[in-house]
């Protein structure tokens, strides 16, 4: 009978109860599922505006369109366009934006970005009316030409006011003697309202002449 050396005969003892441990608890396979986060694509909306003016005066550019239903869209940009397009039909695309409200811890809020444009050919929605038709038509009103011999542009519009504010007076040797106040909206159909500063109210020439005859 051949003897085996004693650590032969160890090692395979061994190894026997290492395969029988191996056969009573399988190894369990763990697969892993990695989420895979993807991030949503902003919907992207192309529409035919007309351009009524740039405002730079905030946080936040943006421009002031009318669409072809003469509502007032205002649209966030970091591209200027000049007021040599006033009034002009655009090709634009915007999306929904999250900008931040500075000095007001940072707070969130949706608007719209505009993230192309270009002009294109076409018939305004609403007829163009320039600064100068505004004065003449001002100046030109019975109780202006009566009562005052100025006619001045004292505030364009801006976010959030779609009219001009037209002061008219009486220049004298050292002081400006104010009459009548003017609110002029250019859309989304041009008119003019007096305005009363001290009531904050304003009134058609037809509403504001019938009143001063009761």
């Amino acid at each position: 009978m051949t003897r085996f050396p004693l650590f032969i005969v160890a090692a395979l003892l061994l190894a026997a109860c290492k395969n029988k441990k191996a056969a009573e608890h399988p190894l369990k396979q763990t697969t892993t599922t990695q989420n895979k986060h993807t991030k949503l694509q902003a919907e992207i909306h192309t529409d035919t505006l007309q351009f009524i003016y740039f405002e730079g005066n905030f946080d936040y550019w943006s421009c002031i369109f009318l669409n072809s239903s003469k509502d007032t869209i205002s649209l966030v940009t970091d591209s200027m366009i000049t007021d040599d397009f006033k009034n002009k039909l655009f090709e634009v695309k915007w999306f929904t934006d999250t900008l931040y409200e500075a000095g007001d811890n940072d707070s969130k809020y949706a608007a719209n970005r505009m993230s192309h444009f270009k002009p294109i050919k076409g018939k305004p929605f609403v007829a163009p009316i320039n600064e100068q038709q505004i004065l003449h038509d001002v100046r030109n009103i019975p109780e202006v030409q009566s009562g005052a011999d100025q006619v001045a542009i004292a505030e364009r519009p801006s976010e959030g006011k779609n009219y001009y504010l037209v002061e008219t007076g009486t220049r004298e040797a050292d002081n400006f003697s104010r009459f009548l106040i003017f609110r002029v909206y250019i859309y989304p159909q041009y008119q003019i309202n007096v305005y009363d500063p001290a009531a904050d109210t304003e009134h058609s020439l037809e509403a504001w002449r019938k009143q001063n005859q009761q």
